[in-house]
């Protein structure tokens, strides 16, 4: 029977707009600068496999890998979480940040720690149009499972005399009532919980607060292990869960810090990984999904910059000159964010 074995190679071309501040706005009002190439595909394979009438392989349809393209503002997201930007003033306030410090978009690589759930993609893809695809680190809830074993890799892949952008956080939603922790999904018509994962360990650590159930040990079974982690690092927030007056708005705050920890520890053992003067800008917050028609949101937290010894330069997005690190006989004005003991 007659084989033939070809390579197909797509070159491709993808244009966006890019954006930035204008430096005299207070309000951050965006300046459209003209259409530049953000990146070029260049000799993808696919292999196909041809045998008389049967053909073998798959093809890369760029049509079906669309980002949320909706930038209407959804007010039921600021009144829940003040301060919370469209994923557009996102990115536009990171660009502007990172350029006051000397990142060079074409030397910055960026590693998300966000839920694996696909509302969570659309940020992911507007980070894409800015600096290019991101390195992956997150699990179920955010959580970086990657841990400092990912973030090494990460730092590997940083180009030449470039530098890294991290950002991590858990996700939730709001739907088109306003209720928190459920969002109406992409042809589905009813809402479902958001994050499903949060959602269940926040009744997990409920019922251990409660007595109903004893804590659970982390499974030998690696497929249940994410979530099991999820439930004990949500643990040492129950009681303050069960004091809110809406659990499912304060569950991502609980996790955010949860999740602080746990990045700090990974900066702590891995930062070295990053070469020369690179720099580690570190973005935590909470990301928030909304229905179809509305744009996401991320509410920041913290913007911090380390560099490559996991020492803290300056918390970003505040006046210099009261962030600088402090000599050590000196009293540090920086406030900290609490932050859970996790242990990696």
């Amino acid at each position: 029977m007659c084989k033939s074995i070809f390579l197909a190679l797509l070159t491709t071309g993808i244009t966006a707009p890019t954006f930035a501040f204008s430096p005299n706005n207070n309000n951050a009002q965006l300046q459209s600068q003209s259409s530049k190439y953000v990146t070029n595909l260049h000799a993808l394979p696919a292999v196909v496999v041809k045998d008389e009438n049967l053909t073998f392989g798959s093809t890369l349809d760029l049509s079906r890998r669309k980002a949320k393209t909706s930038t209407s503002p959804f007010t039921q997201v600021t009144d829940a979480f003040p301060g919370a930007l469209t994923n557009k003033e996102l990115i536009q306030m990171i660009d502007e940040t990172l350029t006051e410090i000397g990142y060079d978009k074409q030397k910055t690589l960026v590693a998300t720690s966000l839920c694996c759930d696909e509302v969570n993609r659309p940020l992911e893809s507007d980070i894409a149009s800015t600096y290019t695809n991101n390195f992956w680190m997150g699990g179920l809830a955010g959580f970086p499972f990657g841990g400092a074993v990912a973030f090494g890799a990460m730092a590997a892949h940083i180009p030449d005399d470039g530098s890294c952008l991290m950002i991590y956080g858990p996700h939730v939603g709001v739907d088109s009532e306003g209720n928190v922790g459920t969002v109406e999904r992409r042809g589905r018509v009813e809402g479902g919980s958001c994050c499903g994962s949060a959602v269940a360990a926040s009744g997990y650590v409920a019922d251990v607060l409660a007595g109903k159930t004893d804590k659970a040990s982390i499974p030998d079974d690696i497929v249940h292990a994410q979530q099991a982690f999820v439930g004990d690092m949500l643990l040492p927030f129950a009681q303050r869960l069960e004091d809110a007056e809406n659990k499912m708005a304060e569950l991502p705050y609980a996790l955010y810090e949860a999740q602080t920890g746990m990045v700090g520890k990974i900066i702590d053992k891995a930062a070295s990984g990053v070469a020369g003067d690179g720099k580690i800008a570190v973005l935590g917050g909470i990301q928030i999904n909304t229905p179809v028609e509305y744009s996401d949101y991320f509410l920041p937290l913290s913007f911090k910059l380390y560099n490559n010894q996991g020492e803290l330069v300056k918390e970003l997005g505040k006046d210099t000159a009261e962030l600088e690190i402090q000599d050590d006989e000196e009293e540090e004005t920086v406030e900290e964010m609490p932050t859970a003991e996790v242990e990696i």
